[in-house]
């Protein structure tokens, strides 16, 4: 293949027809080209990007936190691992901090790990990432073809056998070119979503602003008491975590990058802090001064190594349909998001181009997907619509770190006791098997409405933060360490699925244990407790370290 020279392919030796054409070569595109030619090598496919390669490091995109789909998804189905050790930065967790303004970080409250937890996680450097990928698929057989935008796109009328058409555009002369599968990878920019009219709202409002400075920002070296610097170990390494800087209505993440650059953000929500008080750097640097000025005081002396900026409204995005039985899918951005905090972005990358790998190498083997295509979309669309529930009207509640606490306790465990545990089985794939657990799925989603009303409902009567210096180590959580432990674990169906109704009891157990011992010290919220009695006491350090 004629290739330029940073290694894209020469267009006049391009061929009019493929197997798939992938609108859009970042993180989503490339890592389903991969997943594609891995799982079905003579696919021919082609990904049209506007940019070119290589792309810049530390400041090409965000979202460079991975947990535990996202992390396995990269690493062992993609496998990736060695480039991610070699290249990137392990993760030591989430790790979040409470404090008022006048307080320094070692007096307030600190929720997080003090060891790695068993499935590993990254802190990866977006553009070095995509980099790698562009230059691997296309040696694995993709053709990449940037500098390039789509004009028109003509979807096929004939589901069996006729070809979606793209028109696109490169240094100003125009291509066509035919497919059966087109995939949407385009980001924000939604390219299937517009045309086909598929946006839909969804209940959650939430703006933020990025930037990264091409300098270290280590939390460990915001205070120097020794105690307060060996929680993590003799070397402390809190910088290595995704570290959150929590208050009502927002919160600040602080990522480490390969690179020696640090990635930072505010997440907000509007009815409570305004988009345009943060919409520049300065107004960015100037609000932190005011809600977090330890940060704002360790970022000041770095303002001339701003490598970037971005302010962005209205982060969460729906989706009425992300896959089709008439051959096109969206992955990523351009099909739905959820919100950053807990890092699911990633995960929803590695999910859908699951399925969208799945629906091709079958449709591809010319076995029908009639069936299977809406029954991913069912099984995708729940998934969202659960973890949506983890973030809507909960902002309001990230300053209190005594309900904050027990809602990532919460969080955690139904993340690890569900979507997580079947993606690393392998079987979000498997309708069949996904429907032999409608009921617990069910009873999964009704105990999580019940738990996060609770959460709204116990900050009604405790509003104003209680912030204490402690330090809650998730380490010392035992079912936090048993539910991760165990994703790695293989298991055959009978197992898998009692091990899922195990772990409904376990959440089950885990919302009377808080919802009954937060009832006691507020009557009021006894009405919307779970009548029961809990067979485990899995949080009393939790308890004890909030005061409850």
């Amino acid at each position: 293949m004629n290739q330029t020279k940073s290694g894209e392919k020469n267009l006049n030796m391009e061929k009019d027809q493929c197997d798939v054409v992938i609108i859009g070569g970042g993180l989503a595109g490339l890592t389903l080209a991969r997943q594609t030619l891995m799982q079905r090598p003579e696919t021919s496919i082609t990904i049209i990007e506007k940019k070119s390669f290589p792309v810049p490091e530390a400041s090409h995109k965000v979202g460079e936190s991975t947990v535990e789909i996202g992390a396995h998804y990269l690493g062992e189905r993609l496998n990736l691992k060695k480039h991610l050790a070699d290249q990137h930065l392990p993760k030591l967790g989430l790790r979040f901090f409470f404090n008022q303004n006048d307080q320094p970080i070692s007096a307030g409250t600190e929720v997080g790990t003090s060891e790695f937890f068993p499935a590993p996680g990254y802190q990866v450097d977006r553009g070095r990432l995509e980099n790698y990928l562009a230059e691997t698929v296309q040696k694995m057989g993709a053709d990449l073809i940037t500098d390039s935008f789509v004009r028109q796109i003509e979807m096929a009328t004939d589901t069996d056998s006729a070809s979606h058409r793209i028109e696109y555009e490169q240094n100003h002369v125009a291509h066509s070119l035919q497919c059966r599968w087109l995939i949407d990878a385009s980001g924000r920019q939604s390219f299937l979503k517009r045309k086909l009219n598929l946006s839909e709202e969804i209940d959650h409002n939430i703006n933020a602003v990025w930037f990264r400075l091409d300098a270290e920002i280590r939390v460990d070296e915001w205070c120097d008491e020794p105690e307060w610097g060996q929680r993590t170990g003799r070397v402390p390494r809190r910088w290595l975590s995704t570290n959150h800087l929590l208050g009502s209505g927002y919160w600040v993440w602080i990522i480490p990058l390969s690179s020696g650059a640090t990635s930072l953000g505010i997440v907000f929500d509007p009815r409570l802090h305004q988009l345009n008080e943060l919409n520049r750097f300065d107004k960015a640097l100037a609000w932190l001064r005011i809600h977090e000025p330890e940060c704002a005081a360790r970022l000041e002396p770095h303002q001339d190594k701003l490598k970037d900026f971005m302010a962005m409204k209205q982060l969460a995005r729906g989706c009425q349909q992300v896959f089709s039985k008439d051959r096109w899918a969206l992955t990523g951005e351009a099909g739905v998001f959820l919100d950053p905090f807990y890092s699911p972005g990633i995960d929803y990358i590695a999910i859908g181009n699951t399925m969208i790998t799945e629906l091709i190498t079958t449709d591809l083997s010319t076995r029908p997907i009639t069936h299977l295509a809406p029954a991913f979309q069912s099984i995708f669309m729940t998934l969202f619509q659960n973890n949506l529930l983890a973030y809507q009207e909960q902002y309001p509640l990230f300053g209190n770190p005594r309900i904050m606490s027990l809602k990532y306790v919460w969080d955690y465990a139904l993340y690890w006791s569900f979507p997580a545990l079947l993606y690393f089985q392998d079987k979000l794939t498997e309708p069949t098997f996904i429907q032999s657990l409608s009921r617990e799925i069910q009873a999964m989603r009704a105990l999580n409405v019940q738990m996060q009303q609770f959460f709204r409902e116990w900050h009604d009567l405790e509003d104003v933060a209680i912030i204490d210096a402690t330090f809650v180590d998730q380490r010392s959580i035992e079912i936090l360490i048993q539910l991760n432990g165990e994703l790695s674990e293989e298991l055959e169906d009978k197992a898998l699925k009692a091990r899922f109704t195990r772990n409904v009891e376990i959440v089950k157990d885990l919302m009377l244990e808080i919802t009954s011992r937060i009832s006691l010290q507020y009557p009021e919220l006894a009405s919307s407790a779970e009548e029961g009695h809990c067979s485990q006491n899995r949080l009393d350090r939790v308890f004890e370290a909030m005061n409850l």
